[in-house]
């Protein structure tokens, strides 16, 4: 009964947004209204990503319904760990501008999103459940869509800006606002028929300890992202871009105790793309040319270098048969290449991947829908592995532009395992086959001109998987388990608007069903207020993080005590000509709470932020 009451208490966000009839395109992969999709969408737009200066990528997702990302309130060079609906790292695929984006040389290949600089960062949607039909491995809880800045305007358009501030721990003397500084410059202008972009991000930070200890821990950070875009009228079109990020930090040992050490590690990635389409009429034809160059260096006890190769081709076709009937396929191809190398031995591992997939959404005028897709994955070790969506919802249409959507799904992932879980010499196996994810979902949407209420239930099984067994003689060798895992939640999201007022909270109830799950709350919730006038916009922000387990340094389990943070900050935009002044107080009263052990966490601290355009 408490749970229930929790969720009556709590009802939660999409976060505020300005309209509430937005573009979806990652549920499905064609644009549609939110009306029309089938699927809970988080949608993230450059303005929320502005009203949250002073927070990371991560802790701007950790403020939406059914996400927890551990590591956000740590050292900014903290690993992190993607806590999406009950899942892992390795079952969130992440997307930028249309490519998918992995590591292969990490353990579970994941995409590390501590590259990315948040003010590069256009729009961010996020579908959570399997996706795997429609995108491929990886995505069993959530598909993270991101898109980068373009440009947007004939005139010539100069944005720079300035962060300052603290890098405080708990009890803690305010520092210097000098212990975090970020900077960034964007350039935009239309030349011709072409839209021209570069930006240049460099972020630094020298505060704190990454383990509780005395000396401080910098962490340096620079992103560069060119891109091009054609405006032509005709049915032509294309597009090009290429990012480079460089993370750099030190970190502190953990073991055989967590004390403070001269380590450091180097992180770097680039990306490279073109995307040309051509639309006639009611069809369209798509194809995304990728590339992508990661490495990754550690100075530590046991020094090793890693890096990775991605070739990345996918060819798609829309077609809008009637009002009704839309249609999607398409090929999808990749070449997978990674090395590691340390001062005893070198390894190279290389595989492919040949997919092919069809989608189709069908809408009825009475408000019946139903959307449908399946996918084939050739996989050059395991071979081939079926996926699909069934996804049937109802739109009732009410007064005023107002609606009520029932929908539902029922949907199967996979997770390829990772080339060093398949290859290593030391702890590979060739006979591993992909996790399995099968996902039930069922929720109810109301949307009125200035309000939304969505709840949704899950339940997710997950078979087949891949477990380290340790073996005799300090051996070991992943293998699949033959037990069947289950997750199951409950999402609850609104968003009220009045005039100058805005609320938004979220509730998120989420269980490893008969298991003892680490770092994850079952509990969590937030709370948004904001108010705006011409000349500036209060906001505050109240987030919960129920009670967790985590291992302690004799590897026990311990409990890790629920805690609440409170965020104040305020903006006055245009206060002198086109610039913007924001101001932050990031958990404001001080709390002491633990969110790793072992691990600092961030205490009171304040961010100033200045914007200038011309």
């Amino acid at each position: 009964m408490r749970y229930v009451i929790a969720v009556m208490l709590c009802i939660g966000t999409v976060h505020a947004q300005e309209q509430l009839d937005e573009v979806i395109v990652s549920d499905s992969r064609i644009s549609k209204p939110r009306k029309n999709s089938g699927k809970a969408v988080v949608q993230i737009s450059a303005k929320e990503i502005a009203q949250n200066k002073g927070l990371s990528l991560a802790q701007i997702l950790n403020q939406y319904a059914g996400i927890y990302i551990s590591g956000a309130q740590q050292h900014p060079g903290q690993n992190l760990s993607y806590f999406i609906r009950g899942g892992n790292n390795r079952q969130v695929l992440v997307r930028i501008d249309g490519v998918v984006v992995s590591d292969p040389s990490q353990i579970e290949s994941d995409f590390d999103l501590r590259l990315l600089a948040l003010e590069q960062i256009e729009s961010i949607e996020i579908v959570k459940g399997a996706s795997s039909s429609l995108y491929g491995s990886g995505a069993a809880t959530a598909v993270i869509d991101i898109t980068t800045k373009k440009a947007s305007t004939a005139k010539t358009k100069l944005t720079v800006a300035q962060e300052w501030g603290t890098q405080n721990i708990q009890d803690q003397k305010l520092g210097k606002l000098s212990n975090m500084e970020k900077q960034f410059v964007e350039v935009q202008q239309q030349v011709g028929a072409i839209g021209l972009s570069a930006s240049v991000q460099r972020f630094t930070s020298d505060g704190m300890s990454s383990v509780i200890g005395t000396e401080t821990d910098a962490v340096e950070k620079e992103n560069i992202q060119f891109s091009a875009k054609s405006q032509y009228s005709g049915p032509l079109a294309w597009s090009a871009f290429f990012h480079q990020d460089r993370f750099y930090g030190n970190f502190d040992s953990t073991f055989p105790s967590f004390a403070d050490a001269d380590y450091s590690f180097l992180s770097k990635q680039k990306r490279f793309g073109f995307a040309p389409a051509y639309t006639k009429g009611n069809s369209s034809l798509q194809a995304q040319l990728s590339w992508l160059d990661s490495s990754r260096s550690y100075a530590d006890g046991f020094p090793s270098d890693y890096t990775a190769d991605i070739f990345t081709a996918e060819l798609t076709w829309s077609y809008r048969a009637s009002e009704e009937l839309t249609l999607l396929s398409g090929v999808f191809y990749q070449d997978i290449d990674s090395d590691f190398k340390n001062a005893f031995s070198s390894e190279t591992y290389t595989h492919d991947n040949v997919a092919v997939f069809v989608s189709t959404q069908w809408q009825h005028p009475k408000g019946y829908a139903l959307q449908l897709s399946t996918r084939s994955t050739i996989h050059s070790e395991f071979g081939a592995h079926p996926t699909f969506i069934v996804n049937p919802f109802y739109v009732h249409s009410l007064e005023a532009a107002a609606y009520l959507k029932v929908f539902g799904s029922w949907a199967t992932s996979f997770i390829a395992p990772s080339q060093y879980k398949m290859f290593s010499a030391l702890y590979g196996n060739n006979d591993l086959t992909p996790e399995e994810n099968e996902t039930f979902e069922l929720g109810v949407e109301y949307v009125s001109e200035s309000d939304r209420i969505t709840v949704v239930a899950f339940q997710r099984e997950e078979d087949n998987f891949i477990d380290f067994v340790s073996l005799p003689n300090f051996a070991g060798q992943y293998r699949n388990s033959a037990v069947l895992y289950k997750v199951r939640g409950v999402e609850v999201e609104t968003n009220w608007q009045r005039k100058n007022w805005n609320l938004n909270a979220n509730y998120t109830f989420t269980e490893k069903v008969a298991q003892s799950p680490l770092r994850l709350p079952k509990h969590a919730a937030n709370i948004g207020l904001r108010y705006a006038v011409t000349k500036a916009q209060w906001g505050l922000h109240w987030r919960y993080i129920g009670a967790r387990y985590d291992l302690n340094q004799s590897f026990e389990q311990e409990k890790l005590e629920a805690y609440s943070l409170v965020d104040f900050r305020v903006a006055f935009p245009n206060v002198i000509g086109n610039t913007t002044a924001n101001l932050a107080i990031t958990n404001l009263f001080d709390v002491d709470y633990t969110e790793i052990f072992g691990y600092t966490t961030l205490g009171r601290n304040v961010n100033i932020a200045l914007r200038y355009t011309f």
